[in-house]
């Protein structure tokens, strides 16, 4: 989701482009900056590769938006909201997605492009492209007959990146990468001391990075005494029966730094006892239930059917906090068993029995174990648009746990 200097200099949450939008622009004269370029329209750029130029050199700098449609006066301010035909805008919306498929190497996550109908040119609409700031950068393009060139936005200019900003780049890109797991495996570290583990129980817990953060100056503060709007929204969005659901009724947060709170242990000491989810303002996220139907001397009894729950339940809050936050580019997912001991992957609900001393014997299920952590990831605009794509990635994680119980396959849920 964009968040650009034209939503700032128009007062603008992050979000879509709208015609208000850029008829504020033009009363303003907003000027063109590293993350916002002016085109009057198509015609200004003879060379088809010429746009794929401007998306990867948008994409190898800090991203942004272009916006076609929009006369500029001599110093590169917006002066007049003009827009193209409803027509040529939808050739348009076809033509630079088709470009930037074709002609940009890797291609660029989240690249989006929509018409802007204009209610003050009836018949004409401004054609908007979004371009993330990429963790794949660098982009390359096709410019000559077998030749890839890197450019990069630099103010309102684009240049060619030389050997040593090529290194850098990579270097970043790498160093992106690892700091997305990095990030993940922190937030699990973060949330494990908050969780209540009083003799042997076993949490099921999700974290989730975006590669591309919500902003976080626009995000309000958690308030304790109003119902959170994206946790209220996931909860509306649980099934009828859900683990999580079954555990918080309620969206108001506890008070958390840079990060909304919620668990059903009030009053809220540091600890949970049964649920525990952060919200937090980068639309980062961390949740965590408690499984353990029974416990006892010989480990954690976790049912299947908790553990499908459980999971595909986080991995619904988690893309929901962060398309709602404004976040784009990949959601990356961690999950792992928690407990103090063991962990006995129950088949089916009864499959245990007390012994006379307060013990637990475990009968068919498959023995315990202590799983390691799993990761998976996918674009987060697909996993916002589908429930179907959720699945998959929860699937995904589920079969990479219950592949270390040496079961093949254990899914009983689609």
């Amino acid at each position: 989701m964009a968040y650009t200097s034209l939503h700032r200099s128009v007062g603008a949450l992050p979000g879509r482009v709208s015609a208000r939008m850029l008829a504020d622009a033009v009363a303003l004269r907003v000027g063109e900056a590293e993350d916002l370029d002016w085109k009057l329209n198509a015609e200004e750029t003879k060379d088809r590769r010429e746009h794929a130029k401007d998306f990867a050199a948008m994409a190898n700098a800090c991203g942004g938006i272009i916006v076609t449609g929009v006369g500029e006066d001599g110093a590169d301010h917006a002066a007049e909201l003009v827009g193209v035909p409803d027509e040529e805008a939808k050739r348009l919306v076809g033509s630079f997605r088709s470009l930037a498929i074709g002609l940009v190497r890797p291609y660029i996550p989240a690249f989006t492009v929509y018409p802007v109908p204009l209610p003050s040119a009836p018949g004409r609409s401004a054609v908007v492209v979004e371009v993330p700031r990429s963790t794949e950068a660098p982009h390359l393009v096709t410019w000559e007959k077998e030749a890839w060139r890197y450019p990069k936005r630099v103010g309102t200019d684009t240049v060619w990146l030389g050997e040593t900003d090529l290194e850098a780049a990579y270097r970043r890109r790498f160093a992106l990468r690892q700091d997305a797991q990095s990030h993940l495996q922190r937030l699990h570290d973060e949330l494990r001391p908050r969780l209540q583990l009083n003799g042997i129980e076993v949490w099921i817990v999700v974290t989730a990075v975006a590669t591309v953060p919500a902003p976080v100056e626009t995000a309000p503060p958690a308030n304790p005494s109003v119902q959170d709007p994206i946790m209220a929204k996931i909860i509306k969005a649980l099934p009828s029966y859900s683990l999580l659901g079954s555990h918080l009724r309620h969206a108001n947060p506890v008070v958390g730094l840079r990060r909304s709170i919620f668990t059903a242990h009030l009053p809220y000491v540091g600890k949970s006892s049964r649920v525990h989810i952060e919200l937090h303002q980068d639309a980062s996220f961390g949740g965590a239930l408690n499984g353990g139907a029974r416990t006892g001397n010989d480990g954690a009894l976790l049912s299947q059917l908790d553990l499908e729950g459980g999971v595909r339940n986080l991995v619904m809050a988690a893309v929901m906090n962060a398309a709602a936050r404004g976040a784009d580019g990949t959601l990356q997912l961690h999950a792992q068993l928690v407990s103090n001991g063991p962990v006995a992957l129950a088949e089916r609900e009864a499959t245990h029995f007390e012994r006379l001393d307060g013990g637990l014997t475990l009968d068919f299920s498959i023995p315990g174990q202590a799983p390691s952590s799993v990761t998976a990831e996918a674009s987060l605009n697909d996993l916002a648009a589908s429930e179907e794509r959720r699945d998959d990635i929860a699937n995904q994680l589920l079969l990479d746990l219950t592949h270390q119980f040496a079961v093949p396959s254990l899914l009983l849920t689609d």
